[in-house]
């Protein structure tokens, strides 16, 4: 049996608003709570981003919060623990080649509020080039990323393409991906949607220093 009921309850929601938000009848969401009809990848898509949780845990599968990393090393002698805070890893750049979400490679671990990254995996990736600047988004930011494997239009993401890793903004048509950076000196993409492979939505930014 899938969470969503749970999730909807406990965000004080009835049938018919999460209805509304989904573009589906209330008949619709009743026969996806009690298992009649499955979700569909778009719906399973929209109600993850909706509830902040991954489509394991929406579907039942996981119990827990899965971490990106399944052993994690020791960490770092200079990591402090904060009260009430998790480390999450900080690994490869964006726009620097293929990025290795691997334990060798993380350079650091930065402390996140534990209620911020609930429910799903996490990873910070440093941003090199000013193509999202006009999202503020400078280079050498750090973007804090939910892996996930789509993102509803208009959303900034990870994206690969071959072995390049891409920060953009998405936006789906039919069987292609329009990836549109927010730097007018820069020309957006558009390539099919077997070609790219999002990794996952960006859900802060987070400049050194301030």
């Amino acid at each position: 049996m899938n969470r969503l009921k749970d999730l909807r309850r406990q965000r004080g929601m009835s049938q018919e608003d999460l209805g509304s938000l989904l573009g589906v009848q209330k008949a619709a969401v009743c026969k996806y709570e009690v298992g009649r009809v499955p979700l569909p990848n778009d719906v399973l898509v929209k109600l993850c981003d909706l509830f902040d949780v991954t489509s394991d845990y929406l579907l039942g599968r996981d119990e827990m919060v899965t971490p990106l990393f399944k052993q994690r090393p020791s960490l770092p002698a200079g990591f402090l623990p904060v009260e009430g805070a998790v480390g999450v890893p900080l690994v490869g750049r964006v726009h620097a080649g293929l990025p290795m979400l691997a334990d060798e490679n993380i350079s650091e671990y930065i402390p996140v509020p534990a209620c911020d990254v609930v429910a799903g995996e996490y990873f910070y990736m440093e941003v090199e080039g000013d193509c999202m600047e006009g999202e503020f988004i400078p280079e050498g930011a750090l973007v804090l990323v939910r892996v996930q494997p789509g993102v509803e239009n208009g959303r900034i993401a990870v994206v690969r393409i071959g072995d390049e890793v891409l920060l953009r903004k998405v936006k789906l048509m039919g069987t292609s991906l329009m990836l549109i950076p927010a730097n007018m000196r820069y020309e957006p993409m558009i390539v099919p949607r077997d070609a790219a492979e999002v990794i996952g939505r960006v859900v802060e930014v987070r400049i050194r220093g301030l």
